[in-house]
């Protein structure tokens, strides 16, 4: 599993979030606990070093002296410090030999923030009667290892939440990824054309399941729409082509069997042609309809794309020369061979190639080119008549879209169409471009990228 898919999980996020959130409760109690804890030492420091310098005054001024010498060889645990300086701050007794500078002798206890003392120690500076001062404090050794222990334990208990943390969000992450991947192939199947596929959905019922059942109910819908409006489209175009075969017959007979001259006998040669362009049509329409229902891969089997171009430039050079334009072909012997149905490759190339030569005036050129790509194969057809406007590219490849520079030649605007179908039916891309002039029409024959 990739890291970056994992990271967007929400399972993965919400349980690194939650796992910060809890550890942010644990360094706020530890917090909250030595703010107690140092304020209660605190205080109990306070009144330590008040009693023993309340204590050590009472003595007298004559006795002080000893009692400070005793006082500091009773410390054995080295917490303790006393000093007696005289009124202008010369040291007489005690393990402190000087004052510190901002020592105030109101008899209050402050902190003491000289080196060589543990943060939290706490001092108490008082003038006895006869004028001496008398400095008495205590370290805070407990505090200080209170603090380490604290530390410490903020660091252990970050470092297991941290990687329990992880354990849990990667261990959560995985079934969902799991049911992702499913969901992802096959809707890439159902975007490869596979209307029949539908999301795969688990016996939880949880949101993933929700979203999976919505999205195989509107599969199901556009399946349904997608089928009625071919099934129109096809049904109409199979229906009215008996009719339409009948109606030709009929105008075919009228035309040999009488003898109308003049405008009569145009009116019916037009009808002729009008009934032949509605034939095509609906043959081109059928044809669509057939490549879209067509098994996937029913037919496919190692194509030569050389062969291809080849026979089509074999089949179009008789009437290239008829319009007066110029057919040529240049194809890469090195190509390989591709996965392709040969018969409706052949059809796809042989319908660019017409439509290039419809428009390109004569004495104009078409070229159909073979290329290589890194991805693959690369077919092109490039004319230079008078191409399509940047807007309209995508609209010609819609079934009967004219665009406005040829409307007036004949038509059924289905030809690009049956392409667009082959095209899809192979999961290949037909692009097109500007030539300068004309067009340069592109058939990239490697599948497409149906990444989610």
């Amino acid at each position: 599993m990739r890291p970056r898919e994992l990271w967007r999980t929400t399972p993965f996020r919400l349980t690194l979030f939650n796992g910060a959130v809890f550890a942010l409760a644990v360094m706020a109690l530890l917090g909250l606990i030595y703010w107690r804890t140092a304020g209660y030492i605190s205080h109990q420091l306070d009144a330590i070093v008040v009693s023993e310098a309340r204590a050590l005054a009472s003595a007298g001024a004559e006795s002080l002296p000893r009692r400070v010498r005793e006082a500091v060889a009773a410390d054995g645990r080295a917490i303790s410090y006393y000093g007696l300086f005289s009124a202008d701050g010369v040291w007489i007794e005690g393990n402190v030999h000087r004052l510190p500078p901002d020592a105030v002798p109101d008899g209050a206890p402050r902190d003491l923030r000289e080196t060589g003392f543990q943060p939290g120690a706490r001092a108490v500076v008082q003038r006895l009667p006869w004028g001496e001062l008398l400095f008495v404090g205590h370290d805070a050794k407990v505090l200080s290892g209170l603090r380490e222990i604290i530390v410490n334990a903020l660091a252990v208990s970050g470092a297991v939440i941290l990687l329990l943390g992880l354990a849990a969000a990667a261990a959560l992450s995985l079934a969902p990824l799991r049911r992702i991947d499913h969901l992802r192939a096959a809707s890439r199947a159902a975007l490869r054309g596979e209307l029949g596929v539908r999301l795969p959905v688990s016996r939880r019922r949880d949101e993933i399941d929700m979203l999976a059942g919505l999205a195989n109910a509107m599969m199901d819908e556009t399946e349904r729409l997608l089928w009625e409006v071919k099934s129109v489209g096809d049904n109409v175009a199979h229906d009215l082509r008996t009719p339409l075969n009948r109606l030709r017959a009929m105008l075919y007979r009228v035309s040999q069997e009488t003898r109308l001259e003049g405008p009569d006998r145009e009116m019916i040669d037009r009808a002729l042609a009008e009934t032949d362009e509605l034939l095509i049509r609906f043959r081109a329409l059928l044809r669509i309809g057939e490549i879209e229902r067509r098994d996937r891969q029913a037919c496919f089997e190692p194509v030569r794309l050389q062969s291809v171009l080849e026979h089509v430039l074999e089949l179009h050079e008789p009437s290239a020369e008829d319009r007066g334009v110029t057919l040529d072909c240049d194809t890469i012997q090195a190509a390989p061979p591709i996965f392709a149905d040969p018969g409706l490759l052949f059809e796809a190339v042989s319908n660019l190639v017409d439509n290039a030569l419809k428009f390109t005036p004569s004495g104009g050129r078409v070229r159909l080119r073979l290329l290589m790509r890194d991805e693959g194969p690369r077919i092109e057809v490039v004319d230079n008549g008078p191409g399509v406007p940047d807007d309209e590219r995508e609209a010609v490849l819609n079934r009967f879209y004219r665009s406005q520079r040829t409307r007036t030649e004949p038509g059924s605007g289905l030809g690009l169409s049956i392409v667009t179908a082959i095209a899809r039916l192979h999961h290949f891309t037909l692009s097109l471009d500007d030539a300068r002039p004309g067009l340069r029409v592109a058939l990239d024959c490697w599948p497409r990228g149906l990444e989610a």
